[in-house]
């Protein structure tokens, strides 16, 4: 059994989707070698979100509870393992939530494709062939488009694509589109997964047959989950980064409006370089739990720092989270998140700094926790927020 196999055995069991005779499974491959330990990994944050009591991740004595909880339930059809109703939409390698309650102090180019009009509030895939498809992402669906040729289905959130035609020559290339306030994940053609953030553009071939490296590009956020092929690697691109992937789990972010682009590799081993100098003796390489940045668009040396994944990509669990943001970069993450425009009129809070973690809170419930620490006003009219100084006698306001 492959180690996607088993994680999406997993996730099916997280989603109360497993059957018995997958349980079994389950339960015979965590007793074996050191299958422990991955799955202590894979299920981290769950427990986390499960006893959102506890503070910290007690592997051992949580451990210990899995196989109880799979023990006791090994004879029903599906296994329960908490009751929150969110579904992963693949499995994470290590997701390392803090609870769910909200705690906050102060402290190459797909230019080449016909750009068809597009609607900005829906998904669209933009098929290599120029034909554009919109979805809902709480709708499943199967298309055909108009060729014939490609057949795309989207299940539980999940993206995939089916090309019947048997083309090695693909110099297009098919563009996925995720607009503000939403996310997806997509499969690609040798099972790797991506999950797509909000405001985020993946381009992609249809398949990576015939190709020396399986490339993508990106330009927004991105949490990846690579299938391991040494003889065909896999490289993300963005404008200011070049990422070659040896099979691995990492998160990229690289929005056209931020000040800094990183990678943060939570399992495995990436290579960070530059666009103009992808040699492989010149990338500079991350471990597990190790963030590269760069500032500016295109840099040949990376800040590398030791960092905790979970800011980074606690995104992936619908969880908001920020560590040491000036509140100028946390109001384009709003933004994006909420699919709202955000005027600051309060220069001086647009330098303040936060740290703070919501668990699917609301865009108002997020404003006033930060109004809580740092006093400024607020007035909403339509799609567009408005923060100026604050008022003598009132601090809260909104228009609608």
């Amino acid at each position: 059994m492959t180690k996607l196999d088993i994680r999406r055995i997993i996730t099916k069991y997280i989603n109360q989707e497993a059957s018995a005779e997958e349980m079994t499974i389950l339960y015979e491959w965590v007793k074996k070698g050191n299958n422990q330990e991955v799955f202590k990994k894979l299920v981290q944050a769950d427990f986390l979100i499960n006893y959102q009591n506890r503070s910290s991740w007690e592997s051992e004595e949580a451990f210990k509870q899995f196989l109880e909880t799979i023990k006791e339930k090994e004879s029903k059809k599906v296994r329960r393992l908490f009751t929150d109703k969110r579904v992963w939409k693949y499995a994470a390698a290590v997701v390392v939530l803090l609870g769910s309650s909200v705690y906050f102090m102060v402290a190459r180019n797909a230019s080449s494709l016909t750009e068809p009009r597009l609607d900005p509030n829906q998904i669209t895939l933009q098929l290599d062939n120029g034909e554009v498809i919109s979805f809902d992402p709480d709708i499943d669906v199967t298309v055909k488009s108009k060729s014939g040729g490609t057949v795309v289905s989207l299940k539980k959130g999940v993206l995939s694509q089916n090309d019947m035609a048997d083309s090695k020559e693909r110099s297009k290339m098919n563009v996925l589109r995720v607009p503000f306030g939403k996310s997806l994940s997509l499969t690609l053609q040798d099972g790797s997964v991506v999950m797509l953030n909000s405001g985020s553009t993946l381009t992609y071939p249809s398949s990576f047959a015939g190709m020396d490296k399986r490339e993508v590009r990106l330009e927004g956020e991105a949490f990846f989950e690579v299938a391991k092929n040494p003889e065909q690697p896999f490289i993300v691109g963005t404008k200011s980064m070049y990422t070659q992937v040896f099979g691995t789990v990492f998160n990229i972010s690289a929005y056209a409006e931020d000040n800094v682009a990183e990678v943060v590799l939570v399992e495995g081993s990436v290579g960070i370089g530059s666009p103009d100098n992808t040699l492989a003796d010149n990338l500079q390489m991350l471990k597990p739990s190790q963030r590269a940045s760069s500032k500016g668009e295109v840099g040949d040396q990376f800040l590398i720092e030791n960092v905790d994944v979970t800011p980074y990509i606690s995104w992936t669990q619908g969880i908001l989270s920020f560590e040491n943001e000036e509140m100028s970069e946390i109001i384009k993450r709003l933004q994006r998140q909420f699919n709202i425009k955000i005027v600051n009129k309060h220069e001086k809070l647009g330098e303040r700094r936060f740290t703070g973690m919501f668990d699917e809170e609301d865009l108002d419930r997020i404003l006033r926790t930060i109004q809580a620490h740092t006093h400024f006003s607020y007035s909403k009219v339509g799609n567009t927020i408005t923060i100026t100084e604050p008022q003598k006698n009132n601090a809260y306001d909104v228009k609608k």
